[in-house]
């Protein structure tokens, strides 16, 4: 065996294989939670009297904040830990979705389930994951920030269809009041775990999160930076394009609500398949072309479920949602793993920053499928949106040969 194989297995701790579950929970609890708001869509729409575009603003206010407030969560992770993060963002989690319970107003929607759920995604998500991640993994630290990113594709997996079926027999308010009670229940368990050696990392990796609290300015000068900057929202952007308006679609030519809201899951649940494999190619056969096929694949999921209008079948439905959930996510482990590589010493502050343009992207693709959906009065617009969008964020990887190879140049590094 070489060594760099005893590395790749040296890895895979107990303890470091606790750690990332731990990442993967937390994210499962926070994405699948949010990520219910297209569940949510008709049922809140008609009862309330709000537009599309009315709704959708809560979408686009919960991931501008996600995205403004992730730099800070993986700050605060890296000085002050991931547990104190972790119980903060769970509490403000419980505390949006029973404000959405009781919501009379626009206002209180987008400050429950935009403001409070965006700032507790941040501290759940991958801005305090990342870091964490890189203190215990680095030969294998893309797989390994692949599984911790398939806890959103097991979130809405079983979080959605659940949803659905307790808007159903209960009503959507009553649905956003249980939704609210996981987090409360699992708030004490945290207090027990041991947070000293979690954080501490494995020897060699621990201190690699921990030299800076924001990210330099003169990263802000890097084309390095700007490309995943752009990559990241342009894949936001051309997902939830689609994603968001995708159970009112298929309601709206003729599934059952049951059948679209868990179609969305089964998106969700491919998309474990395709993060982890993402992770695995990519760093086998490079990024360039492991990414450059995940960009093809969703243009060829998005142009299958837009064909279900014409031609719509269980059959074909099923193959469109399982292509386009096979790279729902799947950019995402990439970009996280590439900071880790080509920015160790500020991991936190980079993905964090980085973060801001998966909330921008997410927002835009938010408020333009509803704009769009309402001032056309279709879907085409909608779904050719999502594919000029996979086409821009796929430039990066071409242009760029620190995204292309994941790595500085010779004689260059973070800090040039």
């Amino acid at each position: 065996m070489t060594a760099p194989s005893m590395n790749r297995t040296g890895e895979w701790t107990k303890a470091g294989t606790s750690v990332l579950f731990l990442c993967f929970f937390m994210h499962m609890i926070a994405r699948g939670m949010s990520e219910t708001i297209a569940v949510f869509l008709l049922p809140v729409t008609q009862d309330m009297n709000w537009s599309r575009t009315e709704f959708t603003t809560i979408y686009a206010v919960f991931m501008i904040t996600h995205g403004v407030t992730a730099p800070l969560a993986g700050a605060l992770s890296d000085r002050l830990g991931a547990g104190f993060v972790y119980k903060l963002a769970l509490t403000i989690l419980a505390g949006g979705f029973f404000l959405a319970s009781q919501m009379e107003h626009l206002w209180q929607a987008q400050l429950g389930l935009g403001v409070m759920v965006g700032m507790a995604v941040s501290g759940l998500g991958m801005a305090v994951a990342t870091g964490l991640i890189s203190r215990w993994f680095r030969d294998n630290i893309t797989l390994a920030t692949s599984i911790a990113y398939a806890g959103v594709s097991v979130g809405m997996l079983s979080v959605a269809p659940l949803a659905q079926i307790l808007i159903e027999s209960q009503g959507w308010r009553e649905t956003y009041f249980i939704l609210a009670l996981p987090p409360i229940l699992v708030l004490p368990i945290l207090f027990l775990l041991p947070w000293k050696q979690i954080n501490g990392g494995t020897s060699g990796l621990e201190a690699a999160t921990a030299r800076h609290f924001l990210m330099p300015k003169h990263v802000l000068a890097q084309p390095t930076f700007w490309g995943l900057f752009m990559s990241f929202y342009a894949t936001s952007v051309a997902i939830w394009t689609t994603a968001l308006q995708v159970v009112a679609y298929l309601i709206e030519i003729g599934f059952s609500a049951i059948t679209a809201a868990t179609s969305f899951g089964v998106i969700g649940a491919m998309s474990i398949f395709g993060m982890l494999g993402t992770g695995f190619l990519a760093d086998r056969f490079g990024r360039k072309l492991v990414v450059t096929c995940s960009f093809l694949t969703t243009i060829l999921g998005v142009v299958m479920i837009w064909s279900l209008s014409a031609h719509p079948s269980t059959f074909m439905l099923f193959v469109s949602v399982v292509i386009f959930g096979l790279t729902m996510g799947s950019r995402g482990p990439v970009i996280s793993s590439l900071v880790a590589r080509l920015y160790p010493n500020m991991v936190g502050a980079v993905y964090g920053t980085v973060t801001i343009a998966f909330g921008l992207g997410a927002a835009t693709g938010g408020i333009l499928s509803g704009f769009l959906r309402d001032t056309t009065g279709g879907y085409d617009a909608v779904f050719m949106a999502s594919i000029i969008a996979c086409v821009l964020g796929l430039m990066p990887y071409w242009l760029l040969h620190t995204l292309a190879h994941g790595a500085w140049p010779s004689g260059k590094d973070a800090s040039s």
